[in-house]
């Protein structure tokens, strides 16, 4: 696999000797890269062709083979670089052979180990053209996960192998025996004398670069005996200088897996036990003693159960698979009630809730808190209460969650601890779940003021952006925005080591900034969760991260991205259980697909949304009404407009949506205004659009703008005020585009074409056409494309002669009305497009977003318009344009 371009040259090289043509193509890379299977395959081929073919390992030298009148030869040489001094003058005969008979010449070897005299002799001949030097490099990605196929670390295992088969292979199988890569590698082990097999053996259980010295103590030798031994594994290229000078380390960490695991039992045993103690003696970083611990736990030894849990606390956070696993050996040397246990058992909890497996963290956490004799009800404390909410959070069991945490918070003395802004935060997220956003907010100002004054950065940007939220659907919009600002300035100023102690922050702060329209800076701070949760083990938080930056993704118009997304999501939120999760990741993805597809099947689609709609059903808090007004999104989209009413109305609880947060709000009372203009009623148009407006006016931001205008664009619609509404579709594509919302830019730029062409009104609709098939290939979407190519085909049907009567009508309603008339009939479609929009209040930058130009055309436009109309500014083209415009 990954040879082809080198099997096709073999095979070539072997017709060659067909007309009698010779040549030497040697096979040169890293042990394990694929050498020998190449060789096999070349001399597999050349025995079907009937050539006659000499295998030589270099190991054994080899006779010139006798050149045969007529008759072709392979000569495939395995593992030159094995050859004794004294057989190098027949390689040397044997290139000059191939040029002049029809020997063809395969010699494999591995570069680091030759000979200075051997690779002196291939140097010459490859100077003189007579061999050809193919290096094998790695796999590819693709090529190393195929084969590997359903590996359940397939991922990890390819990266760690470098691309190589062997090391792929032996990784895979975690070294044990049977393989034939498991088995080349102890071929290159069968000779070594004891004491470079000790030395091996010594750097398999240290799985590290390391010292001779270091070598020499664990291996229980003296450095007269080891620095021999090393100088002969260099030779053997079974162990290399490691990126500090003075360190050496074997070829690769796949070396070190088969030797450990022929180790003996008590070998092994005394291995370890002599790597902790010299470590120990050395001061060596608490993790590098732990590792040998968990392997070879001493009971006599008390020290060991303070450094496993040291350890613990230590990569609790970076690698919470790790400290499980140190805790879980601390446990088996402590029985319950001794000194540790008890620490022991909520660390081990801790990383359970981590790694994402909550019901385990929920029955160790349950154990501590319940009373029994002798043990005071709640043992666990605040800070296990703390983890405990959290976990029934994890579990989707919000009402647990917060009694947990109110308990935590009247059960702790200490009101001004880490703790207690952890047990705030809790309460603050509860809170927010049942829509009390005032609690939440006064939660989360509380947990910020805490953190800060413990200097806890990373927990006061979660607080903050948690405190946004609740400012923002209480209607403060600017307090909303300086606590987010804060929280991302807090985010970007802490290292991953410090975000890693509370990866919960990059999620609150991404979802928060999503919600405020920051798309560009919620995708940045949630992928950059999502890498540290992948990096670490801190799965516990994977599923929502990955759902909130598919969301982003989606309302970017990054289709591709956030089906990707999704993919990766799937897995651990079934896992997770977590019933607002599943439901988000089924609707999302029954959006992305819809957007994504053209007008085909929507089977997937609607199966999707049925699903996210059956996990909401039944369910109160507010991630269940999203979700139900979302798949209603779904299916007004799909074509069947009158149940996607019914479906808003029911999630949002009646025609003034009060289930619904005024933030909300704006989005679904455009698609009930779409709804309602599909079935003609133009009271019910009127009402969404009014409510959509007194919503927008409480909280202004550009996409619910955008929301906002299009609801209003759809009242004009149906009123048949045409140029009204296509000022309206102008303004809402420029809101849109100010959010980053290319989709629904696209979307806008549709209706006001389906508009104009309606309205018998041809102008402008190419363009608009032309600029929504742009931003449907940005975002991959086939459906988008679908829909401008039915316009245009409308509009090549209406042909050009109502497209100049549109235009005749709009210059003649102007006729002697004036000079402001006059000097606007000068004005270009585009000038007057940009004028009206500039007239708006937009900037020149949500202008260009809109219209899909530079901000530098259209600042070059407004310089034109301002010349013709004779105006000196933008406010005063507003002034100019309130009347006639």
């Amino acid at each position: 696999m990954g040879r082809a371009a080198e099997t096709e040259e073999l095979l070539a090289a072997l017709e060659g000797l067909g007309a009698g043509r010779g040549g030497a193509i040697a096979l040169v890379g890293e042990p394990g890269i694929g050498k020998s299977a190449l060789l096999s395959t070349a001399t597999a081929h050349a025995r079907a062709a009937g050539i006659r073919v000499v295998t030589v390992h270099g190991r054994h030298g080899f006779d010139l083979p006798e050149p045969v009148p007529g008759e072709a030869t392979l000569v495939a040489l395995d593992d030159l670089h094995l050859l004794a001094a004294d057989r190098i003058a027949e390689v040397e005969r044997l290139l000059h052979l191939v040029a002049t008979a029809p020997v063809l010449c395969l010699p494999a070897y591995r570069q680091r180990q030759l000979s200075p005299a051997l690779a002196a002799v291939l140097a010459r001949a490859a100077s003189a053209g007579l061999l050809d030097v193919r290096r094998l490099g790695p796999l590819s990605r693709e090529q190393g996960l195929a084969l590997l196929g359903d590996h359940p670390e397939a991922e990890e295992v390819q990266r760690a192998s470098l691309g190589n088969p062997q090391y792929l292979k032996i990784l895979a199988a975690g070294g044990e025996a049977g393989a034939d890569a498991t088995l080349a590698v102890l071929g290159e082990l069968a000779e070594l004398d004891g004491t470079a097999l000790a030395v091996v053996q010594a750097a398999a259980v240290l799985g590290e670069p390391c010292h001779p010295e270091l070598l020499a103590a664990v291996a229980g030798l003296e450095m007269t005996e080891t620095l021999p031994a090393l100088d002969t594994l260099a030779r053997l290229d079974l162990v290399r200088p490691a990126d500090t000078a003075a360190q050496l380390t074997l070829r690769h960490k796949a070396i070190g897996q088969v030797v450990y695991q022929r180790l003996e039992p008590s070998r092994r045993l005394a291995l370890h036990r002599a790597a902790e103690l010299v470590l120990a003696a050395r001061a060596a970083p608490i993790a590098r003693r732990a590792h040998h611990i968990v392997r070879a736990a001493d009971p006599g030894r008390p020290e060991h159960v303070t450094t496993l849990i040291a350890a613990a606390r230590d990569s609790l956070h970076s690698s919470p698979a790790t400290a499980a696993e140190y805790l879980q050996a601390a446990l088996c040397l402590l029985r319950e009630g001794e000194p540790h246990w008890h620490e022991a058992r909520v660390l081990l909890a801790q990383t359970r809730l981590l790694s994402g497996d909550a019901p385990q963290a929920r029955a160790l956490l349950d154990a501590l808190r319940t009373a029994g004799p002798g043990r005071p009800a709640h043992q666990g404390g605040p800070t296990a209460l703390a983890d405990a909410s959290r976990v029934e959070r994890q579990l989707g069991r919000f009402t647990e969650a917060g009694a947990i945490a109110r308990a935590g918070l009247t059960a702790l003395a200490d009101q001004d601890s880490a703790t207690a802004a952890a047990l705030h935060a809790e309460l603050a997220d509860y809170a927010y779940d049942l829509q009390d956003f005032a609690t939440s907010r006064q939660h989360a100002e509380t947990g910020a003021a805490i953190a800060r004054r413990h200097h806890d950065r990373v927990g006061e940007a979660n607080a903050l952006a948690q405190a946004s939220l609740g400012h923002l659907f209480t209607a403060d919009l600017a307090t909303a925005r300086t606590r987010v600002a804060r929280a991302a300035e807090l985010l970007d100023a802490s290292s991953d080591t410090t975000l890693l102690t509370n990866l919960e922050a990059a999620y609150q702060l991404g979802m928060t900034e999503g919600m405020l329209g920051r798309l560009a800076d919620s995708e940045r701070h949630l992928a950059r969760g999502a890498a540290l949760s992948r990096r670490t083990g801190q799965t516990y938080v994977r599923p929502k991260m990955l759902m909130s930056l598919a969301n982003t993704q989606l309302r970017a118009g990054n289709l591709c991205g956030a089906l990707a997304t999704l993919d990766e999501a799937g897995p651990p939120v079934e896992r997770a259980g977590n019933p607002a999760t599943r439901a988000g990741l089924a609707v999302f993805r029954s959006e992305a697909l819809l957007w994504r597809g053209g007008a085909g099947d929507p089977r997937e689609v609607v199966v999707l949304a049925d699903r996210a709609a059956a996990i909401a059903d039944g369910q109160s808090p507010g991630w269940a009404v999203g979700v139900r007004c979302l798949v209603a999104g779904v299916v007004l989209l799909t074509g069947d407009p009158t149940r996607a009413g019914w479906l808003l109305l029911d999630a949002a609880g009646g025609t003034e949506l009060p289930r619904l947060t005024t933030w909300r709000r704006t989005r679904f009372c455009d698609a009930l205004a779409q709804i309602a203009q599909a079935e003609g009623d133009g009271d019910a148009v009127e009402h969404w659009a009014r409510l959509a407006r007194r919503s927008v006016d409480q909280l202004p931001s550009a996409s619910r703008l955008g929301f906002a205008v299009r609801a209003r664009m759809r009242a004009h619609a149906l009123r048949g005020e045409t140029e009204q509404a296509l000022l309206s579709a102008q303004e809402a594509s420029a809101h849109f585009a100010a959010g980053g919302e290319r989709v629904e830019v696209a979307r806008t730029l549709l209706a006001a074409a389906v508009l104009a062409l309606d309205a018998g009104r041809g102008d402008q609709v190419a363009d608009r056409l032309e600029r929504a098939a742009l931003l449907a290939r940005q975002c991959g979407s086939g459906r988008l494309a679908d829909e401008v190519a039915q316009q245009r085909e409308r509009l090549a049907a209406q042909g050009q002669g109502q497209g100049h009567q549109g235009q005749g009508e709009g210059q003649g309603q102007g006729q002697g009305a004036g000079p402001l008339d006059e000097a606007l009939a000068t004005l270009t479609a585009r000038e007057r497009e940009i004028a009206r929009l500039a007239s708006t209040g937009l900037t020149s930058g949500e202008i260009a977003g809109a219209l899909v130009l530079s901000v530098r055309t259209i600042d070059s436009h407004l310089g034109r318009i301002y010349r013709k109309l004779g105006v000196p500014n933008r406010a005063s083209l507003t002034r100019a344009l309130l009347g006639p415009v």
